[in-house]
């Protein structure tokens, strides 16, 4: 009934206005925000109503907009027919478009594998896998890129080799070669035990000097004392 009204006396709410012009109920709100001296209306608030000469300044503000965004206006023919693709339907669309190279090489005979697989079938973790990637990729037989790379059969070998290769080390041997020809290097302790050695040797050098004087003193105390005896 309120709608009729409004009609009758040829005002419209902004739902209404929507409604005649097919512009968003949002879109209105701002250009009612920054358009308010060029839209004619009557009241404010809830209460603001729009008379018909609002619908064609609505349009032309529209226009305009599109205009400076460089968009053809839409033809009020086609309206509100085309709507967007719903979100799972974008999602289904966008699955599709990015399907795994592997669904059509299976058709083709050819077994193509995934990083994850690849990591089941080599016990090599994911993070390791994706090293090897960036590293050796030039060795590493594939198809395709980024998520829908997959690799040949033939890189589980490569991928297993090149794990063998970094736990070995490069130049493993090498460097064993090199550990047990180089000389060992003095421990704190035979440093202190080479010490004490020379020190034990002048302290024998030492006691052997003394006892020689000893055994020299021992013979002058071995000879016969003479005394002699003057009388007066």
């Amino acid at each position: 009934m309120a709608e009729k009204s409004n009609e009758q006396s040829g005002l419209y709410t902004l739902t209404e206005v929507s409604n005649k012009t097919d512009i968003s109920m949002p879109t209105l709100q701002r250009y009612k925000k920054l358009y308010q001296s060029r839209i004619p209306s009557v009241g404010k608030g809830r209460k603001q109503r729009y008379p018909e000469a609002a619908l064609a300044v609505f349009e032309e503000i529209k226009v305009e907009n599109l205009a400076k965004r460089g968009r053809p206006p839409k033809d009020k023919s086609e309206g509100r027919a085309k709507k967007a693709p719903a979100r799972g339907q974008r999602k289904k669309a966008a699955a599709k478009a990015t399907a795994p190279a592997a669904k059509e090489t299976a058709a083709q005979g050819e077994e193509l594998l995934t990083l994850t697989e690849v990591s089941k079938r080599t016990k090599i973790s994911y993070p390791t896998l994706s090293r090897y990637v960036k590293q050796y990729s030039s060795q590493l037989k594939s198809k395709g890129s980024g998520r829908s790379r997959r690799f040949y059969p033939e890189a589980l070998e490569v991928f297993k080799e090149l794990r063998s290769q970094s736990r070995r080390g490069p130049g493993s041997g090498k460097a064993k070669a090199a550990k047990t020809n180089a000389p060992k290097a003095s421990t704190p302790k035979a440093s202190k035990a080479a010490s004490a050695g020379t020190v034990d040797q002048g302290l024998m050098k030492r006691l052997a000097a003394i006892e020689k004087q000893l055994a020299a003193i021992e013979k002058k105390l071995d000879k016969p004392v003479q005394v002699t005896l003057r009388r007066g």
